[in-house]
């Protein structure tokens, strides 16, 4: 992203999260910005920050235990926020326009599979991770379905289908669906 670009482009575009996936503990949603940058939207109604994250997700009946950020710069927010909540934050930094390198996928599903651990009861206390992309949806969608494809054994169809579904929008970088249609379920299981 250009350094001179304030805002992330089309950001006020997109819905700020989706609902948790059925069976699974991811949320996605877009980045969160701070109040310098929310300073600069056009309306109220259009700020989205990390305490409102937070509290948005508290409001649906889930508990966010970690919020994985797969943006490429850390700049939007200042992550120490989440501490206050006792959430755990993770910036797993991954360009966008490319299919993400597969250690950026090894570095998200070892967050996961901690998250897993840690949380046990995840499906009875309702603990969920949330994913943030830049806009919620190509990077965040690429990698909860891959690890639901890799990991959980779902078919890629059924997880691109029911990840735009509860995101509330459609993947639009054809190359990481394909990427995605075309997961061999063995490769991260042996790698």
């Amino acid at each position: 992203m250009p350094q001179n670009r304030v805002l992330p482009l089309d950001w006020i575009e997109y819905t700020a999260l989706g609902q948790c996936i059925p069976g699974t503990f991811f949320i996605a949603s877009k980045t969160p910005l701070g109040e310098k940058l929310s300073a600069l939207l056009p309306c109220a109604d259009c700020h989205f920050t990390p305490v409102q994250l937070f509290k948005e997700i508290k409001t649906s009946g889930y508990k966010l235990r970690k919020v994985i950020d797969i943006t490429a710069t850390n700049r939007y927010y200042d992550p120490k926020v989440f501490k206050a909540y006792n959430v755990e934050y993770i910036h797993v930094p991954t360009p966008g326009g490319s299919v993400p390198r597969n250690e950026l996928l090894r570095k998200f599903v070892e967050e996961v599979k901690s998250f897993k651990e840690r949380w046990k009861r995840w499906a009875y206390d309702r603990s969920v991770i949330c994913v943030c992309s830049t806009h919620g949806v190509n990077r965040a969608g690429y990698f909860i379905c891959k690890y639901l494809i890799n990991y959980e054994g779902w078919q890629a169809e059924e997880a691109i289908r029911r990840f735009e579904e509860y995101r509330g929008h459609k993947f639009e970088s054809q190359y990481l669906t394909e990427d995605v249609l075309s997961s061999d379920p063995s490769f991260l299981l042996k790698t």
